[in-house]
């Protein structure tokens, strides 16, 4: 019987190859461009979520209010993070991170790593990052210990196993050992690092007061409770914490933070905090809404188009009813052609879709993998049973001697349903093309608006930690294809100037708290070149 189904369905398919396919088609492009967002949206909301103890990890944040103002910050003072464990028996560990650049050197190998993680020793006890060398337990727990990424690992090593191989740090002059190998992590977590340096470096070898100090803030900061710790109510301990620890200081520097807690799986999505690079929430809804009206314009066409043909198909379905077919036998059969079309289409989509990930990729500015076929395939027979009901109803529906008379009609109730359909698929479409517009607007407003300097023929060399930075700069100086030369310690325009808490005079010559924007100088060399044809030695 399901034979005989499936050689009507197919026959009927190629005798109207036209209609097949227009109609897998509109299936394969709605399919393709739902799965492609879909792989996008999934990726964004899943930051983090891979920790097998995500449900129990969170960032302190802090809330700093001074007289003047209240400035939010994407971390603590360094000395939270060691004190938590000791005043609260629910919190099972702390984990400090601090993102740094780092000049690297092995023998002639050297690189500017600008991807590199000051932590303390239980960072891979806390989080899910594997080790493919070395013990994740000690790996980080003596000074000058260095962790590092397969790719860098590869980079200075070649595919030789570095654990106990040494690399100079040329900035802070330390030989470190490098203790663990661990995998690259993975693109979908808010700490990113090539490598990481044990924090015991800083806090034993350069600044042992460090553990101690309760002023200088930003210091990224993890915490992990122990099992069924009601974070709120843990969040609302923090400020008694705070004044047994620093209330006399607070006080003298007015300068008064309120700690707060931050799911780790929330971070990329919802946190404000002015040194992340975070998600959008907002654009991950309307990325769902455009992948939503896509897949509804797709099913609508498909309704429409097959409804449409009722009138060629109604003296198939009279005579078969004439010899003994039942409805719900032609319903079946309708239903059964219904989801074979969004089959061919399920598979047609595996194919674009495979295609277009690398430029959707590139689009992006993510690595997205392809994946969820099973759900996918879920999404296509869920579409093609929906999609085929109504039509399967309707032609399954004509008596037999009216059809096979001539004088049957399809009903106010089916045209009227086509025509909303139809002005549904136009108020979807104009919408998405009047939102294209709008956004293309506003990205070639962006493009050309006046950023404050004229940014062309200029050439940035990162240089931080390098001792012969001056001596490069002077050399830079007399070279006649260069215009002029500055250092600094940030890029304009690209990154958040950090700040520092000061004391400055008022009009009313009162000594006053504020925390100011501090650009350095030293790190960074920005270089005018007087044409784009004229390239001195260095420059290729």
């Amino acid at each position: 019987m399901i034979k005989n189904y499936l050689l009507v369905a197919f026959r009927n398919l190629w005798r109207h190859r036209g209609f097949s396919a227009i109609n897998i088609l509109g299936l394969t492009v709605g399919l393709t461009a739902f799965y492609l967002i879909f792989l996008y949206v999934r990726f964004e909301l899943t930051y983090d979520h891979f920790h097998t103890k995500a449900d129990r990890i969170f960032r302190i944040v802090a809330d700093i209010k001074t007289p003047t103002e209240t400035r939010k910050v994407d971390g603590p003072a360094w000395a939270v993070g060691p004190h938590l464990p000791g005043e609260f028996p629910e919190v099972e560990a702390a984990v400090r991170i601090s993102p740094n650049d780092l000049l690297v050197r092995r023998g002639d190998v050297h690189f500017q790593e600008t991807n590199s993680l000051f932590a303390d020793s239980n960072f891979f006890t806390m989080f899910d990052f594997p080790l493919k060398y070395g013990d994740p337990k000690t790996a980080l727990k003596e000074p000058y210990s260095i962790v590092l990424s397969e790719t860098a690992a590869k980079k200075y090593f070649g595919d030789a196993n570095p654990v106990g191989e040494h690399v100079l740090l040329t900035i802070l002059g330390w030989n470190a050992v490098i203790t663990g190998v661990m995998r690259d992590l993975p693109e979908n977590t808010m700490i990113q690092g090539d490598m990481i340096v044990s924090m015991t470096t800083i806090s034993q070898k350069v600044d042992s007061t460090r553990d101690n100090d309760w002023q200088n803030y930003g210091l990224k900061t993890y915490v992990m409770l122990r099992p069924g710790t009601d974070y709120k109510r843990f969040q609302s301990r923090l400020p008694a914490f705070l004044e047994k620890l620093d209330g006399r200081e607070m006080r003298e520097s007015q300068d008064f933070p309120t700690l707060l807690l931050e799911p780790v799986k929330d971070i990329h999505m919802y946190s404000t905090r002015d040194d992340n690079k975070t998600g959008n929430i907002g654009k991950i809804y309307i990325l769902s809404a455009i992948a939503l009206f896509i897949l509804l314009i797709a099913c609508f066409n498909f309704v429409n188009l097959t409804t449409a043909r009722s009138t060629e198909r109604a003296k198939e379905v009279g005579i078969r009813k004439v010899i003994g077919a039942k409805r719900n036998q032609l319903a079946r059969q309708f239903i059964g052609e219904s989801v074979i079309l969004c089959l061919i289409a399920w598979i047609l989509t595996l194919a674009l879709s495979t295609l277009l990930l690398p430029m959707f990729n590139s689009l992006s500015g993510k690595t997205l993998h392809p994946g969820y076929f099973l759900e996918l395939l879920g999404l296509a027979m869920a579409i093609g049973l929906l999609a085929g009901i109504y039509p399967a109803l309707v032609l399954s529906s004509y008596r037999p001697v009216a059809v096979l008379k001539g004088r049957f009609t399809t009903g106010s109730k089916g045209t009227l349903l086509r025509k909303a359909l139809v002005v549904a698929q136009f108020t979807i479409s104009i919408t998405l093309m009047i939102g294209t517009i709008v956004v293309y607007a506003q990205m070639t407003f962006m493009r050309k608006a006046d950023l404050g300097y004229n940014k062309d023929q200029k050439i940035i060399i990162d240089t931080e930690g390098d001792p012969n930075r001056d001596a490069f700069r002077n050399s830079l100086t007399g070279l006649p294809h260069i215009r002029s030369v500055t250092m600094s310690g940030l890029i304009p325009g690209k990154e958040q100037f950090p700040q520092a808490l000061s004391r400055i005079q008022n009009v009313r010559g009162e000594m006053q708290s504020s925390n100011l924007d501090v650009f350095f100088r030293g790190l960074r060399f920005y270089s005018r070149i007087p044409n784009e044809n004229a390239r001195g030695p260095g420059f290729q």
